[in-house]
């Protein structure tokens, strides 16, 4: 499961106008399903999403691990207008 937030979102008002929640979408994404590991690319095979083309699509991703961090890279992609490469990093939490 993927849930990917942009950074500075605002609260819904409690009468959301669509602008309000035409922003709100623009700035999540939200994917779950299995996934595959072959060499550095994963697949994800998506079962729901908060797009609903993805899903029954697979999304590949290049994965790198280098110590307590997994690094994806997508393929080029349009965003917001641009096509653009996106690189998420995740960090293990040390132990407590």
């Amino acid at each position: 499961m993927a849930l990917i937030s942009f950074g500075g979102r605002k609260p819904l008002s409690v009468r959301a106008k669509a602008e309000e929640k035409a922003d709100a979408f623009d700035t999540f994404l939200a994917y779950a399903g299995r996934y595959s590991l072959l060499g550095n690319r994963v697949t994800h095979h998506v079962e729901v999403s908060s797009i609903q083309n993805y899903v029954n699509r697979d999304l590949v991703r290049t994965v790198t691990f280098e110590n307590d961090r997994m690094t994806l890279v997508t393929p080029p992609t349009p965003v917001n207008g641009k096509v653009q490469t996106l690189e998420l990093t995740w960090q293990r939490a040390p132990e407590s």
